[in-house]
């Protein structure tokens, strides 16, 4: 979930004015609005769950997306992946699309978001993707499947679900994630409370955690490992980034940066 980005402030902003007053106030009920070049998925009129390019519907379009792909950095290949929140599926198609090799599940606890997902170019199930309707927190509760990647985005109208919060649910987390793997989480909201959080976290790994604060200063990304990625050289760090680049188009050089800026503040 994320403001919407000042690309897309002008193309949206008639549409959103006309569809305001029919659907703020409903019940959390997903709604699209479209303009020529965006499409975008939304509980209410105040922020955008997800939004997409109708030219280039695999391109990450709000920023926090693109830093969320930072995993990149720390599990280059990763062979499975699981994420909570489909929203409009942005993360979803990229993963799907420019890793092949791995295997991809989607829990989304909303049939009416899933309901939405052939609107936004999401692929149809198969035997390395699946979107399946669960509430996350309990499908990672009382699985015993073991994920490379795990990438948390589970919004609802009234903001991050409270299951994703607590302390059980990142032990979950830890418990699900295999010896090398990388934990991500999209924060937005209080900084302070997401501090709460990050403390939860750091208090349930055995490795210290990074919050990563995106320069529209609406979201905050979380990265947490169960081994010593997150301490690589910068250098190293910056050199996989200008790498990994070749091959993936989005900032991943920038959320190197932010990281490592992020990182040195938090040594002190």
């Amino acid at each position: 979930m994320s403001l919407i980005p000042s690309a897309g402030i002008q193309s949206l902003k008639e549409s959103l004015s006309k569809l305001k007053e029919r659907f703020d106030g409903t019940d959390g009920e997903p709604y699209i609005v479209e303009s020529k070049k965006f499409k975008a998925l939304y509980f209410d009129s105040e922020s955008t769950q997800s939004l997409m390019d109708m030219q280039a519907p695999i391109r990450l379009v709000v920023s926090y997306t693109e830093t969320m792909m930072g995993f990149l950095l720390f599990h280059e290949n990763p062979k499975s992946i699981a994420m909570i929140g489909l929203g409009g599926g942005s993360l979803a198609k990229y993963c799907h699309h420019y890793l092949p090799g791995a295997s991809i599940l989607v829990l989304e606890n909303n049939s009416k978001v899933i309901a939405l997902k052939n609107k936004f170019h999401v692929p149809v199930n198969s035997a390395h993707f699946k979107v399946l309707e669960a509430d996350g927190a309990a499908y990672l509760r009382d699985t015993e499947e073991k994920f490379d990647v795990l990438l948390v985005d589970g919004y609802t109208k009234l903001g991050q679900a409270v299951q994703l919060c607590s302390e059980d649910f990142y032990a979950s987390c830890l418990a699900c994630l295999n010896p090398n793997g990388v934990l991500v989480i999209n924060f937005s909201g209080a900084a302070g409370l997401n501090q709460v959080y990050q403390e939860r976290i750091d208090r349930v790994f055995e490795y210290p955690s990074v919050l990563v604060v995106e320069d529209d200063r609406m979201n905050q990304i979380l990265f947490v490992c169960k081994d010593l990625s997150l301490s690589t050289p910068s250098e190293d760090l910056l050199k996989r980034s200008a790498s990994l680049s070749k091959a993936h188009d989005i900032h991943l050089a920038r959320t190197a940066q932010n990281f490592l800026t992020q990182r040195k503040l938090d040594a002190r």
